[in-house]
């Protein structure tokens, strides 16, 4: 069986690679890149990813934008889950947009990345379970 890949986007790249790190050593194949930009060019390679981990403020583009292009695709792409991590204090429009959108929300701080990895293993579990 071949690893799950795990597309994380987060322009801090010391967490980026962090969280690299973590999912590699969970077992996951994690492609990190550094913008929602280059999120986009990793899917239109038509990379198979089981789950996108999604930092929200970046520059240029945010999560929140990357976001509603992902809701504007086809149904192999929007159907794609994400977990949010993110430092920002959210406010309850925002929350209620990444809630409909998002399987989980994840705050940066201690142990966020071992919480990622956790969470991926959550929904690839959940997939795997509804498979026929």
């Amino acid at each position: 069986m071949s690893k799950h890949k795990i597309l994380v986007i987060d322009d801090d790249y010391s967490l980026l690679r962090l969280v690299q790190i973590v999912l590699g050593r969970s077992g996951y194949d994690a492609s990190a890149v550094l913008s929602p930009e280059e999120g986009r060019n990793q899917i239109h390679k038509k990379v198979p990813f089981s789950a996108i981990v999604l930092d929200l403020m970046m520059p240029k583009e945010s999560g929140f934008d990357f976001l509603k292009w992902k809701d504007a695709q086809d149904e192999a792409i929007k159907s794609l889950p994400v977990i949010i991590v993110t430092a920002k204090n959210l406010n309850q429009e925002e929350v209620e947009f990444l809630n409909a959108r998002a399987r989980k929300i994840i705050t940066k701080g201690m142990n966020y990345a071992e919480n990622v990895a956790k969470e991926v293993k959550d929904i690839l579990t959940d997939t795997e379970e509804k498979l026929p």
